[in-house]
């Protein structure tokens, strides 16, 4: 059964210094559910917002 994609990617992390990453280097930071792996999160946000995705990193909080 495939997850829905909003269900994975919860909101947008949105703070100066990530606006900064945003600017100059073209990076996004969201806050995403905590089973979620990295391939699950890349097809998420190819989904949602219609994009290729290059990599994705992850860290636990």
């Amino acid at each position: 059964m495939k997850k829905d994609p909003r269900s994975i990617i919860e909101r947008p992390l949105i703070t100066e210094k990530n606006q900064l990453l945003q600017d100059k280097e073209n990076k996004y930071v969201f806050e995403v559910a905590r089973y979620a792996n990295k391939l699950e999160i890349k097809q998420a946000i190819e989904d949602i917002f219609d994009v290729r995705v290059e990599s994705v990193r992850t860290m636990r909080m």
